[in-house]
């Protein structure tokens, strides 16, 4: 049974026996120090054996230790887990330390007084939203119930509830989940090609660990490697895969280990950064992606045709994100292209044993496991409603919102939880009876006076947040996109058995009313540029403005701004952007956009048009004329280019290599190999095909 910690034990004793018993049990705790900073300091002294080997999350040093660097740690391993909340409030580095603190560890989270806490929090914060935060609130609430968590206050000394009493716990290693995970690694290096791993485990399961040792093991067996055997690993950041490199350095002690490389005789396991990854043409024996679900899909899909043998590991739920949405979005390229793709799961933890106390507290207080309900049998009618942030002390309600959000966007981090409690976001739920089945939320942009907008534009000064109205004032030297109020929407998440069904135009038409109540003067929304994604905006009367000049580093797609004017006034404005995106992406194309694809120009290039935009008699003519072999290609090229920028290509099939060969200038081989022609003189065919397919609509 549960026990209330007892008022006569001492701090230094609690905290020694939870050190003691944590080591047999395999569990590691959380205890809150709250007061003054300068007591929680002094009390941190008194504490056996808590500075050492102690990782410190802060922004200045603590009783002799330093602060943790970025997220260096990543890999190691700490007794003790020191974070000062008095001045560090990145809730995912409280995460990411979280996973390094090893069985029978104490997490020692230093914050004001209880009573002060949410106020000190908000307005550290800067949310001018609430004088008081709701997450910090809502954490003292949850965290007074939790087993394993203890409170110790300047001011009212020692409470808390002991866990139940765990059997001893012996670790083994490598568990025997990292076994069966080291032989399926093994089948998908060795066995039959293009039937890649699907690798997925809660954080400290020992997954990387596993890639390292499978490696290990592969490069022992002379009967596979004999030439040497060339692994290649890639993931968000070297950090995440450290731990891989040094398990295998443990199993091989006479590889030499160089930064990102470890080198064994002829055999070498290489780590490439996840852009470099795609443009290597090097021959690997084996490819291995880590923390998957934080990498653009195009980008995995794009290893994934590539490599015969290939593992891709990532985290269902942490700090990093979410691989629930990788499941989501990478299972169906899966299907189509790898049908015989494998999974494996690791559940047993390798740190800590199961039912670790912390785990379980961090999981509820962050909402780190939180999950939608992707199949609802309530039959009650769809309500989309806003939802106030008081009501999102439904802990349900809250469960279910910030659960979908993870779902559906792979970057949504527990820092998102603080933003949906302390932010100033709307959100829109649609639901039915007390089932979520879609969130949308929007962010407030605009609203900001002449001299600030003017500097704005000038390039001198960049307020906090709104993304996309200074973007519009800067780019187009009109200060009216960031004096106005409007809305930008940040996420838009359906479940999954509740998709296709209207569910996003539901939101968005709710969000619409919603805004123009206000009187706000356009919507906005800011996203990875992916031609089905941009039809859905498109349908719902949104129209494209301006396109990033750079590829977003965690999708691998350029972003695009879209906008929905409110206001009558404003309308044309947002007519002018599109066509003036339709102009400019036929000047830049060459210097800025040569990476896009021809799937996305199209879309792009129809989205903007001037629908009275007339061709030219002369442009036509020419285009005849090669079509009928009149002119060769390189005579008609600028008729061709002309046409393609002004009439809608979506009217004819095969657009798409019209486009890469007029205006993304792909050579005919590549066009070849990529449609299965058998060269020039076929690609010319199929585009004189298509061009005249093109004449005929014009007619």
């Amino acid at each position: 049974m549960n026990t209330t910690v007892e008022t006569s034990l001492s701090v230094p004793e609690l905290y020694a026996q939870l050190r003691a018993t944590g080591l047999l049990s395999g569990h590691r705790n959380l205890v809150f120090v709250s007061g003054s900073a300068a007591w929680c300091e002094a009390q941190l002294l008194s504490l056996p054996g808590a500075l050492d080997n102690a990782l410190l999350v802060a922004n200045q040093g603590l009783c002799g230790l330093a602060p943790c660097q970025s997220e260096n740690f990543l890999g190691d391993e700490f007794s003790s887990l020191i974070i000062n909340a008095h001045n560090h409030q990145n809730l995912n580095t409280w995460l990411a330390a979280a996973g390094c603190l090893t069985a029978g560890g104490v997490l020692l989270l230093m914050c004001p007084r209880y009573d002060e806490w949410p106020g000190q929090f908000s307005v550290r914060s800067r949310f001018e939203t609430t004088s008081v935060s709701y997450f910090i609130s809502r954490l003292q609430r949850i965290a007074a119930a939790l087993d394993g968590v203890y409170r110790w206050c300047q001011e009212d000394g020692l409470s808390g509830r002991a866990a139940v009493n765990a059997p001893a716990w012996s670790q083994t290693l490598p568990s025997s989940d990292q076994q069966a995970t080291i032989a399926a690694i093994r089948t998908a290096a060795i066995g039959r090609a293009k039937r890649p791993l699907i690798i997925r485990s809660d954080r400290g399961r020992g997954k990387t660990s596993a890639l390292g040792l499978a490696v290990a093991a592969l490069i022992k067996d002379q009967r596979f490697c004999s030439s040497g055997y060339r692994v290649l690993i890639t993931a968000p950041s070297f950090a995440a895969v450290k731990a891989a490199f040094a398990h295998l350095v443990t199993e091989l002690p006479e590889a030499q280990w160089f930064e990102d490389v470890c080198q064994f005789d002829s055999s070498r396991m290489q780590y490439l950064p996840f852009e470099n990854a795609l443009k290597s043409r090097d021959q690997w024996d084996l490819v291995l992606v880590d923390e998957a679900a934080a990498l653009p899909v195009a980008g995995l899909h794009s290893l994934l045709l590539r490599h015969s043998h290939i593992v891709f590991s990532t985290t269902v739920h942490g700090y990093e994100g979410s691989g629930r949405g990788f499941d989501i979005r990478f299972k169906a390229i899966l299907d189509a292209e790898r049908p015989q793709w494998r999974r494996q799961a690791l559940h047993e933890p390798i740190r800590w044993a199961a039912g670790d106390p912390l785990e379980k507290a961090l999981n509820r207080l962050f909402l780190l496991d939180a999950e939608p309900r992707n199949t609802c049998v309530d039959r009650n009618e769809l309500s989309v409603d806003i939802v106030s942030r008081d009501e999102l002390i439904d802990e349900d309600l809250l469960a279910q919102v910030f659960g979908l959000l993870v779902q559906a966007h792979y970057q949504t981090t527990p820092q998102d939880l603080l933003y949906l409690l302390d932010g100033n976001a709307v959100l829109v739920v649609a639901r039915r009876g007390d089932c979520v089945q879609g969130v949308c939320q929007l962010l407030p942009e605009g609203g900001f006076a002449k001299d600030l907008c003017t500097e704005v534009v000038a390039g001198r000064r960049r307020p906090r947040g709104n993304l996309v109205a200074q973007r519009l004032a800067q780019q187009t030297a009109e200060i009216q996109y960031l004096s106005v109020n409007s809305l930008r929407i940040n996420r838009i998440a359906i479940v999954g058995g509740a998709r296709r069904q209207g569910l996003g135009s539901a939101l968005l038409k709710t969000a619409a009313v919603y805004a123009k109540s206000k009187g706000l003067a356009y919507l906005s929304s800011s996203f990875a540029a992916d031609p089905g994604v941009i039809d859905f905006w498109l349908n719902q009367g949104f129209s494209p403005a301006l396109l990033g000049s750079r590829r977003d580093s965690a999708s691998g797609l350029y972003s695009l701004i879209v906008l929905k004017s409110l206001n009558p006034s404003l309308a044309a404005n947002v007519n002018q952007l599109a066509r003036q995106l339709n102009s400019d992406l036929g000047f830049s194309l060459a210097s800025v956009y040569s990476e896009i694809s021809p799937e996305l120009l199209l879309r792009l290039l129809v989205a903007s048009r001037d629908p009275a935009s007339i061709v030219a008699e002369s442009t036509i003519a020419n285009v005849q004329r090669y079509c009928d072999g009149e002119l060769f290609f390189e005579q008609a090229a600028a008729s061709l280019a002309r046409l393609c920028l002004t009439c809608d290509l979506t009217s004819v099939d095969g657009a798409g290599l019209a486009i890469a060969r007029v205006l993304l200038a792909y050579s005919w081989s590549t066009l070849a190999e990529q449609y299965d022609l058998s060269g020039r003189a076929d690609v010319e065919l199929a585009l004189k095909r298509i061009f005249r397919n093109l004449i005929a609509t014009l007619e």
